[in-house]
């Protein structure tokens, strides 16, 4: 995927900045109206789960009209549909969100600009109806990973950690436990949840087992006795999906990283703050969601600005399809757990 796949004048993408906030206020008032005249289930099912969705979609359209990167609206539209399939109203619903935001350009902004704006979205709505999206497939977890999903949906702790603590026994390398084991674990507790076959209840039990596992893992397993390397790990600014970096942030440990862990959310000033009074050798980025790509960069922008700079390691969803961007700024590209160490270790060999 490239950055730049078509023409879009900056003042049209200077007009939807400034009236963003507006924006996103129109496109929720035109779904509580769709959801107040629309009878029965139908309605529930295909409001439900957009206003939540609202500010986020604004995000990605921020992302796609500043970089002029139609090709990504499209795939991201691929993602929605399969989220929203799986919890029920589908296109219809991926539909009335991108209609939103084209009644909402039409009503704040005037021509040309508007038109500009919301030709991308009229096309992805184009595509969509002629299923020209597809919807991203969300495969089964392993056989063997079931039963540990069983335990974390149930959130029986003691007993998920004495299945690690088995397959340790059996041979398997204490990294393996998090990317052959946990990671596909969750995987499945949201395909599962996205499908409905879990209550809301029991995704967040499941979760919040699977964040003391990670907790107590290094004790379960054998590390190098002297960390030599000093790693800190982040989402990037806005950034909610906190259990991926803490998966990472124990795998690394377990690597034998020294690792300074700061969570979800903060502002890109603190995670530079952060790294000038740690100094790690390394700095690992998690990006779960495009849309927050623009506060990636400025992250990863800050931090190759300092002296001496760290090794930049970037992960995620988010950041899989702007590769190209984000390297050129001056980080690397992960596609897993595995990879990322790796790539910090080799730039750090030849610092």
């Amino acid at each position: 995927m490239t950055s730049r796949d078509g023409a879009l004048p900056g003042a049209a993408a200077r007009l939807f900045e400034e009236h963003f906030d507006q924006l996103a206020a129109m496109v929720r008032r035109r779904l509580e109206t769709v959801g107040r005249y629309r009878a029965g289930e139908g309605r529930a099912a295909l409001t439900a789960a957009l206003p939540e969705w609202v500010e986020e979609f604004g995000r990605l359209l921020r992302v796609v009209y500043r970089r002029r990167w139609w090709a990504a609206l499209r795939e991201e539209a691929g993602w929605y549909l399969a989220l929203l399939t799986a919890r029920g109203p589908g296109g219809e619903a991926v539909d009335l969100l991108l209609d939103s935001w084209v009644v909402a350009l039409h009503g704040l902004i005037k021509p040309p600009e508007c038109h500009l704006l919301a030709e991308p979205l009229q096309e992805v709505r184009r595509a969509l109806r002629d299923g020209r999206v597809p919807g991203v497939e969300l495969a089964p977890a392993p056989v063997e990973v079931a039963r540990l999903v069983e335990l974390l949906v149930a959130g029986e702790g003691a007993r998920a950690q004495d299945f690690l603590a088995a397959e340790l026994d059996r041979g398997a390398a204490p990294g393996e436990l998090i990317t052959a084991r946990l990671l596909p674990a969750l995987a499945e507790i949201g395909r599962l949840w996205h499908r409905q076959e879990l209550a809301i209840y029991q995704e967040h039990l499941a979760t919040e087992t699977v964040m003391r596992l990670l907790h107590c893992l290094p004790a379960l397993a054998p590390r190098p006795a002297a960390p030599a390397r000093r790693a800190l790990v982040s989402c990037v600014p806005g950034d909610e999906h906190q259990v991926a970096a803490l998966a990472l942030a124990t795998y690394l440990e377990l690597e034998g990283w020294r690792v300074y862990s700061l969570g979800r959310s903060l502002p890109a000033e603190e995670i530079a703050a952060a790294v000038a009074a740690l100094k790690p050798a390394a700095v690992f980025l998690s990006l779960a969601l495009l849309s927050r790509l623009e506060e990636a960069l400025a992250t990863v922008a800050l931090l190759t600005a300092r002296e001496p700079r760290p090794v930049l390691v970037v992960g995620g969803r988010g950041a899989r399809p702007a590769r190209e961007l984000l390297e050129a700024a001056g980080a690397r590209v992960a596609a897993d757990f595995p990879e990322g160490h790796r790539l910090a270790l080799g730039e750090l060999s030849h610092a």
